[in-house]
């Protein structure tokens, strides 16, 4: 009896180890398959990023653009404050010279008062 135990131990066994390996013929597929579908991510990945970084190179240029104009801008900005400084400076003088003018004035309107005033 103890052979014919064995008999059809074995044959189930055998049938075990068999569909251990279908098995593992099965997994080995999908595991396949799973790295196939990594190259196609990572490449659909790339081709997206290489996308975005165009985009980015797009928007990169147009910032350069739009610093030029600033800077453009700004030397404007810059001339006009140096005529706004030299036309202050101006009114400053002439202000100066009107006071001058007015205390002169002033003065001399005083003095016929007191000359008037006096005699």
């Amino acid at each position: 009896m103890a052979a014919r135990e064995r008999g059809p131990r074995m044959g189930a066994l055998e049938e075990r180890v068999a569909y251990l390996e279908g098995r593992g013929e099965e997994h080995a597929a999908a595991i396949g398959a799973v790295r196939a579908d990594i190259r196609d991510l990572r490449a659909e990945m790339n081709r997206q990023f290489d996308r975005i970084d165009g985009r980015f190179e797009r928007l990169d240029g147009r910032f350069e653009r739009l610093d030029g104009r600033f800077e453009r801008l700004d030397g404007r900005f810059e001339r006009l404050d140096g005529r706004f400084e030299r036309l202050e400076t101006r009114f400053d003088s002439r202000f100066m010279w009107l006071v001058g003018f007015q205390f002169a004035t002033f003065m001399a309107i005083i003095a016929a008062l007191l000359n008037g005033y006096f005699r």
